[in-house]
């Protein structure tokens, strides 16, 4: 069972939201706010509290810029906004669809190597890492 739970590298695609996972031989895509989400936390393995995410403002609005097609300024900000509320309504709906979208792609055993879970010390974080190398290319 811990061989499901190691660390699993996740390799970033050039299109907006995809993800390949090499040690499964998968690719998943996320929408913007869910890949926004996920790439901060990739970039923070020691793990975050939801209520600290306002204070990752600009590196959730860099994120959201790359991975969103959302040019205008105001709109980003909107849909950070609602993630970073205090109600945490949109960060918990957005971690619940990461997590299903990981099983359905890999399957329930799998997935918690790599889906972002709240651990007994309140951060939540994932076991995933975040890996640059270059995929091979597919003929």
């Amino acid at each position: 069972m811990s061989k499901n739970l190691q660390i699993r590298p996740v390799v970033p695609d050039s299109r907006r939201g995809w993800f390949h996972l090499p040690s499964e031989e998968a690719q998943l895509c996320l929408n913007p706010a869910e890949s926004t989400l996920y790439r901060l936390f990739l970039a923070h393995p020691e793990g975050l509290l939801a209520d600290d995410l306002v204070l990752h403002w600009d590196e959730l609005w860099g994120i959201y810029a790359h991975e969103s097609r959302f040019d205008a300024p105001k709109l980003r900000e909107d849909a950070l906004v609602s993630l970073c509320s205090e109600s945490k309504r949109v960060f918990y709906t957005n971690i619940a669809r990461i997590k299903r979208k990981f099983v359905d792609t890999i399957g329930a055993r799998k997935a918690r190597g790599y889906y972002i879970k709240r651990y007994p010390n309140g951060l939540y974080r994932t076991l995933a890492t975040l890996c640059t190398a270059s995929l091979p290319r597919q003929v």
